[in-house]
Formats: C-alpha cells, structure tokens, sequence
C-alpha cells in the first residue's frame, strides 16, 4: 500500500512494475489462455495480403470451427484461416467473399471463396476440412516479438527477471526526500501574551498541587499501616492471654457467706 511519505522514484518504481505484470498478463490471456479456451489458436501474419486490415507482424487470434457447422456459421465477409493443403502446415487468413452450396466428392455441402484485401485474384475453393477457424480479434505488431521470444526463450526469460527486480527495487534503493517547510512566526497580541502566561501559571500550580496532594496521601498510607500494625499485636496479646488463663487455681467461695460480717458466723 503506497504512504504519502514515500518518495516519487518509490511510487513510479511500484508502477512501472504494476504496468508490466498487468501487461504481461493481458497478453497471456489474449495470444494464449483465449485461444485454447475457444479451440483456436493464435497466429502471426508474415505476409500483406490482408493489408490493410492485416499487415505483416501483427496476431490474429481465431477460434475453431467444427467441420460439420462451417457451412451453416461461417456467412460471407468472414475472415477465415485454413490449410492450403491437406498436409501444408502454412495457414492462410483471407476474407470469405462467396459460399457455394451443393454435394461434394469429400461428402461436404459447401465451399468458401476468399480472397485477400490487398489480393486481385480468388483463392481456390476452400473445403470445410481445410478451415482451421474464423478470425476473432488482432493485436498491431505483437507479431514479431512474439516470434523473437520464441527464437530467444532464454535471453526474453532473463530479461523480464531483470526488469520486474529493477522495478521492485528502484524505489527502496533510493532515500526519499524530506521537505521542511517553516511558516513565519507572528508575535502574540498583549492579550494572548497575557493568557498564555495564565495558563503556564495555572500549569505550574496544578503540578504542585498533585504533589502536595501525593504526599498526604502517603502520609495517610502510612498511618493506616501502623493502626493495623498495633492492632495486630493487640490481637496477638490477648490470644496469649486467653490460652494462659486456665493454668491458675480459683477458690471457691460460698456465695451465702459473702454477706456476713466476720466474727459473726455462728455454726449449727
């Protein structure tokens, strides 16, 4: 996540490798991951015939067709690729420019007629088995370095390695920047002089308060501790009293004689 403190090369850094990753993913999905989801492929024009809808290096990217749907699918000013030849690998992709419908010897019902755009001639009839897919979209010029990277494989690996590192570390190599910017000091009025003068008295007197309040706390701590402290050996003295009592001799004294003066006792 970018900070609005980090430097501008920190944020140009991170994206420039935004910008590349999305780009490189983009063109994955187009020339690749499309094509083999829709059962076509993608295909470099080397030659000007489609000119000037085509021109040498761009992609075409087609999707299949199945055989048996190309006479009932495939309309005229279609774009088609298809196999010259039965066994001639090189692919062709020219405009559909007429259909003909019937029965023929390879047990098909139609033949396309194309034609390239640059072209002043007709190809030759083109059977359903032959078409290898109807043209989806184009990329300008994607050609060529899609055929150079895959004449170079290694060399184009090391170079996108070296440029997703140099973006990634352009920015946390370089120190940023630190602006300070000073604003211009007006000199207080009298009255907010005097009022800011109040507040660091009021300040200052607050603080000492705390302190005096702090210290009689502490004094009262301290004496609520020696009263439990003498309460406590009052409680002890008088468990030792109480345990030592029953030691002692009592004498036992008629109750009935206390109220008799001495010398007065008479006996029966």
């Amino acid at each position: 996540m970018s900070h609005w403190a980090d430097s501008p090369w920190q944020i140009i850094g991170r994206a420039v490798g935004a910008a590349f990753a999305i780009v490189v993913v983009a063109v994955l999905l187009a020339l690749v991951v499309v094509p083999r989801l829709m059962g076509g492929d993608s295909l470099t024009v080397l030659s000007g015939s489609m000119e000037p809808t085509f021109s040498p290096g761009d992609v075409v990217v087609v999707k299949g067709v199945q055989e048996t749907e190309v006479c009932d699918t495939v309309s005229v000013g279609s774009i088609v690729t298809y196999f010259p030849e039965p066994n001639d690998p090189t692919l062709i992709t020219h405009r559909v420019v007429a259909k003909t419908i019937g029965d023929f010897d390879d047990q098909t019902r139609c033949r396309l007629i194309t034609q390239g755009d640059a072209n002043s001639a007709v190809d030759d009839p083109v059977s359903p088995a032959q078409l290898r897919g109807v043209f989806m979209y184009g990329v300008p010029k994607l050609g060529w370095a899609r055929q150079w990277v895959g004449e170079n494989q290694m060399l184009a690996l090391g170079a996108v390695v070296v440029v997703l590192l140099v973006a990634a570390g352009w920015g946390a190599t370089r120190k940023p920047r630190t602006t300070v910017i000073t604003a211009p000091r007006r000199s207080p009025q009298p009255g907010q002089a005097a009022q800011a003068s109040g507040v660091a008295g009021s300040g200052a007197s607050g603080s000492g308060r705390d302190s005096e309040l702090f210290a009689r706390e502490l004094q009262l701590r301290e004496r609520e501790l020696e009263l439990r402290e003498r309460e406590l050996a009052h409680a002890i003295a008088s468990s030792e009293a109480q345990a030592a009592g029953p030691a002692h001799g009592h004498l036992a004294v008629d109750p009935s004689t206390l109220d008799e003066p001495v010398g007065q006792r008479t006996e029966d």
